[in-house]
């Protein structure tokens, strides 16, 4: 029995002293923080950007790298992803990693091509290569994006891109994207990627939520620019959505992932100015499809909540009924004349819907071979489609109380 006992206490040691065989020190790894891809001069060749984080930069060591960069940006030419990895470190003395990495920007020249979609999938093998990470499609090349991307409000490139994500949950302006949605929506169903530019294009002004990124009147700041969305289709980008169509794209699906947005409408008691309302949604939104009819009906129901943020006007809505009942009819028309308008051009321009409308129809038959036969793209062109929204107003603002806006405007 002592002889079997110092034996299993052997066996145990080695069991655990062999987990460390591949042990690595922080201090020889680089970890690649974000990615750029960009079609090469020749063809099936891409230019692979690496952005890798400084680990000592904002941190308890931060003293003795004043002088350091942020990052260093490495661009590889190569046939691919992992290949241009390899490569990478016939310059670099620390080994490469991507278990850090949260963003992936594609150059909208390859993302238009048929070549991105193979170089993305044939990476994905890598374990270290995170489905979560973040799909933006940049409209200049990604190797120049990532260089003018110099945030003044934060160098650490992985929580620019982190705080940015959190920013499109909170203004609806962007889709948030990931790797992994990529993936499940390469069949032919529309996937929406995050949009941004270093460049600007100047289209004059339009409404809060209208412009796509570059277009915004924007006169210093940092150059980034991410608003709008490509839209990727069997792995490729086929066209652009400005904001407002992005934010309407998130509220027409089942669960929308927007917290809070905030967006002006028309004043209904002055035509001069607008009234700024803050908006959510008070309940998932309700999807109906009857595919038993030609052609396929589409009932929507969505419900929304809206808060007065900013009354230029200084109108009275608390006091009257009439009032109130020409703001919510103001907000219902103008979001379902948009909504209407985004499936008009959706069903002209393109095979597919970013709803993912497709999944409550697929309900409806027995086998994933009847719905693939149905071509449920092809349907989608010719359907009829109800949009219907549900305003209701849980607050007018709570800056000035109704009897100090007829003060105002009589000059009292």
């Amino acid at each position: 029995m002592r002889r079997n006992g110092w034996a299993l206490v052997g066996v145990l040691a080695i069991l655990a002293l062999a987990g460390c065989g591949e042990r690595q020190e922080l201090e020889t790894q680089a970890f690649v923080s974000v990615i750029g891809l960009d079609q090469g001069e020749q063809d099936h060749q891409v230019n692979v950007t690496f952005q890798i984080s400084n680990p000592q930069v904002n941190t308890t060591q931060s003293a003795e790298a004043q002088k350091e960069p942020p990052s260093d940006i490495v661009t590889i030419t190569a046939v691919d992803l992992l290949s241009a990895k390899e490569l990478a470190q016939s310059s670099l003395s620390r080994e490469i990693t991507f278990s850090h990495l949260q963003t992936i920007i594609v150059g909208e020249n390859l993302a238009k091509g048929d070549l991105f979609s193979h170089v993305i999938g044939s990476a994905i093998v890598d374990p270290e290569m995170r489905r979560e990470a973040v799909l933006i499609v940049s409209k200049e090349p990604a190797e120049a994006f990532i260089h003018a991307n110099t945030p003044t409000m934060e160098t650490r490139p992985h929580k620019y891109y982190e705080f940015m994500e959190d920013n499109w949950r909170k203004t609806g302006f962007s889709p948030v994207s990931n790797l992994n949605t990529f993936f499940q929506r390469t069949e032919g169903e529309l996937f929406l990627a995050a949009y941004a530019t270093t460049e600007r294009d100047s289209v004059g002004t339009k409404h809060d939520d209208e412009y796509l990124a570059g277009e915004v009147p924007q006169a210093s700041g940092d150059p980034v620019q991410m608003i709008g969305s490509a839209i990727m289709q069997k792995g490729k980008m086929v066209g652009t959505l400005n904001g407002e169509e992005t934010r309407i794209s998130q509220l027409l699906r089942k669960k929308n992932l927007i917290e809070t947005m905030t967006t002006t409408f028309p004043d209904p008691l002055n035509e001069n100015y607008r009234i700024s309302l803050i908006m959510n949604q008070s309940a998932h939104t309700e999807i109906k499809v009857n595919t038993d009819r030609t052609p396929v009906k589409i009932r929507v129901n969505v419900p929304v909540q809206v808060k007065v943020n900013s009354n230029i006007a200084l109108e009275d809505f608390t006091t009257s009924q009439k009032r109130r009942d020409a703001l919510k009819n103001t907000v219902k028309e103008n979001m379902e004349q948009a909504s209407d308008s985004l499936i008009k051009k959706l069903q002209e321009e393109y095979t597919g819907e970013p709803f993912v409308w497709y999944a409550t129809a697929r309900k409806n038959f027995w086998t994933v071979e009847e719905f693939e036969e149905f071509d449920w793209g092809e349907k989608f062109k010719k359907a009829d489609v109800d949009i219907d929204y549900e305003v209701s107003i849980v607050s007018f603002g709570e800056q000035l109380r109704p009897p100090a806006f007829k003060k105002l405007k009589e000059g009292k």
